[in-house]
């Protein structure tokens, strides 16, 4: 009973009730989901915070918090800017940028609460502490925690400069408040894990080939693409199993299926779980290495996979010589957008199998007659 308890309350405060793996396999899905609501709050306290800052320049009664208004002003201006320029290219950092944004929000409400209304009980404070932390997907504990700190400054200030009567209520209310919250926040971000984790079920099945457990086609262009357009570079290989034919012709289709899937597997053994990986049909595959990366390391990975390949997939047949053949590409020297690196890494590949197979080549160094024969046979 008490284990059971136990697995509960870590499952529900450390993992949002799913699976550790499950949890990490969402990490990108929530950062992404969590930028996306820190832009659209921040654009919007932008606007109130410069609205009121405005206001305080001509109404006396919002003058004396002109000071707040203008610093509350330029830190959401400053998130939202971090959101929109910052957080795309470094989204680890989205969390810590969301709870600054948070915690700037609870400021004001403390200071609104109690500094500028020393005689009445606070009201935003309680709300804020509800309706706030909804608008980020963390460690359940981690954001009770957080909640816990702010109660703690309020009750502190509100019995600082408040007469014990209305501090009492403040601090009541806070702290009656802040279970309520900790219980809708938990449930909140309960539902929205499960619905991130039921969305990568999904989108793995769609995106995944069942044979190789590798990237479908139609996955691996859009990876790619996406990458090429977001102004990233990288390696592109082409590869292709030679003879592989052969082997469903003698021995049939279910063997074949095999080798497909043992390749797959050394495909990943071989790349990083970073690297895009995936089956565009048939016995062709391809492996996208993201990023700069030295020629050293992708020839020797290039020849792992090939070494690999014939460690592990053995044929009886001797009369079939199998085994791969890698065309190389390089983005964007070779090629600016998918298709045309893709084309270029397909023309090393036709070069390396037609100069005798098991051998990988890149496109920089096919001979410049091979280049101008192509080249010619494009033109007719």
């Amino acid at each position: 009973m008490l284990s059971k308890i136990k697995e509960y309350l870590i499952s529900t405060f450390f993992y949002a009730g799913i699976t550790p793996e499950e949890y990490d396999s969402i990490r990108s899905a929530r950062e992404e989901k969590n930028r996306g609501i820190l832009f659209v709050t921040s654009g919007l306290g932008t606007i109130v915070f410069f609205a009121l800052l405005v206001m305080s320049c001509f109404e006396e009664s919002y003058t004396k918090n002109m000071f707040l208004y203008g610093a509350l002003f330029v830190c959401e201006a400053l998130v939202l800017l971090f959101a929109w320029k910052f957080l795309p290219k470094k989204p680890d950092y989205t969390t810590m940028i969301t709870y600054i944004s948070i915690f700037a929000i609870f400021a004001y409400a403390i200071i609104l609460g109690t500094f500028n209304s020393p005689k009445i009980t606070s009201t935003t404070f309680c709300v804020f502490l509800i309706a706030i932390p909804m608008i980020i997907i963390d460690r359940p504990w981690r954001l009770i925690t957080f909640n816990a700190a702010q109660v703690v400054i309020f009750c502190l200030c509100s019995n600082y400069v408040k007469e014990w009567e209305v501090a009492s209520v403040d601090i009541l209310n806070a702290v009656s408040f802040y279970f309520l919250g900790a219980v809708l926040n938990t449930y909140m971000i309960k539902t929205k894990a499960k619905e991130l984790t039921l969305r990568r079920y999904i989108e793995h099945d769609r995106d995944t080939d069942p044979l190789t457990l590798l990237y479908n086609k139609a996955a691996v262009g859009r990876e790619i693409s996406k990458h090429i357009n977001e102004g990233g570079t990288g390696v592109f290989m082409f590869v292709d199993l030679d003879n592989f034919k052969k082997i469903n012709d003698t021995y049939g289709h279910a063997m074949g299926d095999d080798v497909l899937h043992e390749f797959g597997d050394c495909i990943r053994r071989i790349f990083r779980h970073t690297d895009i990986l995936g089956r565009f049909g048939g016995d062709e595959f391809i492996i996208f290495l993201p990023h700069p990366i030295d020629d050293d390391i992708v020839s020797t990975r290039a020849q792992d996979l090939l070494d690999l390949m014939n460690e592990t997939i053995k044929i009886e047949d001797e009369s079939i010589d199998f085994h791969a053949s890698i065309g190389i590409a390089k983005c964007p020297e070779n090629g600016a957008t998918y298709e045309d690196v893709m084309a270029k890494a397909d023309q090393a590949l036709y070069y390396s199998k037609k100069n005798g197979k098991n051998m990988f080549m890149y496109y920089d160094s096919l001979p410049e007659d091979y280049l101008k024969s192509l080249e010619e046979q494009e033109n007719k």
